[in-house]
């Protein structure tokens, strides 16, 4: 019978033992770089993941947050779910996992507190916002917008298309808010009001949706958040006066089933601090008119930060 041909001269075996010592040394030095305990103690695997459903308004502060909240010494993974407020909600009663809930208003946090995902206690609010008009790019020689169209008035003139939030969403219950305000208002009346609503020509479902409609020129004019202008540089906009603003209120709560309290804990403890704070301010948020004392939350420990956290 012929003999297998990796027994010829015993070379073969002798490759296969040498093969087979090398990948024994390569597996014993990838464990114990797994095994190793990153800089400040404990394996890299043990890092908690903390998920917080955030308006979409609190994208690009939330983002800034999370790299500050690693910096200043927290070994934890930040992980975000972006979306108008109104879905938020319905994710979590629906019974989506989350840790932390920040809202852009009140209403969406009271319907998480009503599908017992959020306890009344623990919602504190930790910033707020005012509402402004960004008006559209249109074709000409600057890309910009005429100086007769940049005033309250011109909106509820016939022949503008503009775009707004949704009635369910924060920033579309805001709008209506302000347009209430004005019909009230001896300067402007339910003319003003009627002329603007009939101008509306979509209606978003989160403050991002009408920023890209702006941006992308489909549309006139819209009402955004001051902090979605803070650093835009393609879109002109204009103040609403304070007597017809309104301030928005963003709550934030831990989730009544998160896994990581007191990591959850101390991201929100974070957003209360000086440095906390000067990055909401730094977006177009205001601080003024949080809560001088943080909700009931579980302690929380300041450990190392990931290197490797989800943005």
């Amino acid at each position: 019978m012929q003999r297998a041909p990796c027994s010829q001269n015993g070379s073969m075996p002798r490759i296969h033992t040498l093969i087979a010592a090398v990948a024994l040394l390569l597996g014993s030095s990838l464990l114990e770089a797994c095994s190793a305990p990153a800089a400040g103690g404990g394996s890299s695997t043990e890092r908690p993941v903390v998920t917080v459903f955030a308006a979409a308004s609190l994208t690009d502060v939330f983002r800034e947050a999370s790299r500050s909240f690693r910096e200043s010494g927290h070994r934890v993974n930040v992980v975000f779910n972006f979306a108008g407020s109104q879905h938020l909600a319905g994710q979590l009663r629906e019974g989506a996992y989350a840790d932390v809930f920040a809202s852009a208003d009140e209403t969406q946090m009271q319907a998480a507190i009503d599908a017992g995902r959020v306890e009344t206690t623990n919602v504190t609010t930790f910033a707020c916002n005012r509402l402004m008009v960004a008006y559209g790019r249109r074709p000409g020689e600057d890309g910009g917008v005429s100086a007769e169209v940049m005033s309250l008035l011109k909106l509820a003139e016939p022949g503008l298309k503009i775009v707004v939030g949704a009635e369910a969403a924060p920033i579309g219950r805001y709008t209506r808010q302000f347009l209430s305000k004005a019909a009230r208002d001896y300067r402007f009346g339910p003319e003003f009001r009627a002329g603007f609503e009939a101008n509306i020509v979509s209606e978003e479902q989160s403050v991002r949706s009408i920023l890209s409609k702006l941006q992308l020129g489909e549309a006139d004019a819209g009402v955004v958040y001051a902090s979605d202008l803070a650093g835009e540089t393609e879109l002109q906009s204009m103040e609403i006066p304070f007597d017809l603003n309104v301030s928005a209120s963003y709550p934030i709560a831990l989730i009544r089933d998160s896994a990581h309290r007191e990591q959850a804990g101390a991201f929100i403890s974070f957003l209360f601090s000086e440095e906390g704070a000067a990055a909401l301010e730094a977006q177009g948020f205001s601080t003024e008119c949080r809560a001088e004392e943080l909700a009931d939350v579980s302690p929380v420990a300041s450990v190392e930060s990931s290197d490797h956290a989800n943005d």
